[in-house]
């Protein structure tokens, strides 16, 4: 060891180099204690989270519960914020997130874009927010007391599905891309909607129709088609 303190010599090269060693092993231990501590506190806060996309029923009919959708933005800082009548296109509204300062606020173990943020992005309808107390039906109601909302479906209006018995208590949104027949009181449209899974899938392009007298749809296609009949609908949203 005493060759170790030496200035100089082929003694102290061997030394400097096995302290090179040592210090480059501590390291790299250092490195793989953290990672690991970062790994368990990922895992913590899922479980503290929970699974919002497994732990639910299996059942078909349950598994369609679309979650409250409870509309979280404000117009300057929302990902789904868009000028005022000016939406965007279908793409561009599927990559919606949460924007950096909402995660702070509150935590978030849900999918995105729920339903109601995709259409309020498709439609460009930024009016009647009402931050966490928001849900399908509160917009409508509050669409309706502006005389913004309609029992008839328009290109770019934005669907209300009432609460129905396929356990939707607060409703379902989807956006109305066009009217393909209309005969009062028999309308055809095709329309687009996310989370119709409870995993924020996009559905695009679907056919359905509704009667306004009885304010009751069929869907014909996607994934609801088998036993989304007589749906109750509270009404249409305008742009």
């Amino acid at each position: 060891m005493k060759n170790c303190y030496l200035p100089r010599g082929p003694s102290w090269t061997i030394c400097s180099f096995l302290l090179f060693l040592l210090l480059l092993a501590g390291c790299a231990r250092d490195e793989q204690q953290q990672a690991a501590i970062q790994i368990s506190e990922k895992s913590a806060q899922g479980a503290e989270c929970g699974d919002m996309l497994t732990d639910r029923p299996k059942s078909a009919h349950s598994q369609m519960e679309e979650d409250e959708a409870l509309d979280t933005s404000s117009p300057s800082d929302s990902v789904a914020a868009v000028s005022t009548g000016k939406g965007r296109l279908t793409d561009e509204c599927y990559q919606l997130q949460r924007s950096s300062s909402q995660k702070k606020k509150k935590k978030w173990c849900r999918c995105e874009p729920q339903s109601l943020p995709f259409a309020r992005c498709r439609s460009g309808i930024n009016s009647c927010r009402k931050g966490w107390n928001n849900g399908p039906l509160t917009w409508f109601a509050c669409e309706k007391k502006r005389g913004n909302s309609s029992l008839i479906p328009s290109p770019n209006s934005v669907l209300i599905l009432a609460a129905n018995k396929h356990n939707m208590p607060t409703g379902h949104v989807a956006y109305i891309e066009e009217v393909i027949a209309a005969k009062s009181p028999f309308y055809r449209f095709i329309f687009s909607h996310t989370n119709y899974d409870r995993q924020c899938s996009l559905e695009t392009d679907l056919v359905a129709e509704y009667n306004s007298s009885t304010r009751t749809m069929n869907i014909l296609t996607g994934a609801w088609k088998d036993w989304g009949k007589e749906l109750p609908v509270a009404g249409f949203i305008l742009r």
